[in-house]
């Protein structure tokens, strides 16, 4: 069975092997992964199978709003370049995730479900309005390949037979998450070859927790 727990510094050896799992050109150096530790440690967790460590999942508090994309641009200006930007929780409505996966050989259905499900009830537990990812879409540029050029802003939203074609949106869609428009598929967010460097925001809507939000309904 795959179990959740808040990480700490003498995981970090364990962490850095989970993260060879990423392409070269995408994974985080020990240093960077030290500084989202310290900075907010509770929203940093690894994931466990026999007493192995097999996946990881670092998160930071932030301001998303429906209207615009402001501050959503690239998945480094989200992320201060992966450093994580200052902590302002009286500004925060939502709990964005900086990255996480889970080793080839130990992804399943428990494992996926504990990397979405574990950061949704520390958001509801900070009493925060949403969860938010900047999404790959993988299938992007294979699809192009075998049925020509499309927009990434109407491949995400392609379906066939009830399915959204994209796998990992899917996969999102199936934990609650969407992509609110067409202004949510964002280019140069982040990159990733199948993707063709493009990012989804997703967007998981949390029950309202009576926080400000500055006039702007999320309802």
């Amino acid at each position: 069975m795959v179990k959740a727990r808040q990480a700490s510094v003498a995981d970090m050896d364990a962490i850095m092997r989970v993260e060879e799992d990423w392409p070269e050109y995408q994974r985080a150096t020990r240093e960077t992964m030290l500084v989202r530790l310290a900075k907010f440690p509770q929203g940093f967790w690894v994931f466990e199978q026999d007493g192995e460590i097999i996946g990881t999942l670092t998160s930071c508090p932030t301001r998303y709003e429906r209207s615009g994309r402001k501050g959503f641009r690239s998945w480094d200006e989200v992320t201060n370049h992966g450093n994580l930007p200052d902590i302002d929780m009286a500004t925060a409505n939502a709990l964005y995730l900086v990255s996480g996966t889970i080793r080839r050989e130990a992804r399943g259905a428990r494992g996926y479900a504990l990397l979405i499900e574990t950061p949704v009830r520390l958001a509801e537990e900070l009493g925060l309005d949403y969860v938010v990812a900047g999404a790959k879409i993988p299938g992007y540029d294979a699809y192009c390949r075998r049925h020509g050029e499309v927009d990434a802003r109407d491949y995400a939203f392609m379906e066939l037979n009830g399915c959204l074609i994209d796998p990992f949106l899917e996969v999102y869609r199936g934990y609650g998450f969407t992509v609110p428009d067409r202004d949510h598929i964002v280019s140069d967010f982040y990159p990733d070859i199948p993707s063709r460097n493009h990012g989804a925001i997703v967007v998981r809507e949390l029950k309202r927790s009576g926080r400000g939000d500055g006039g702007l309904s999320s309802r």
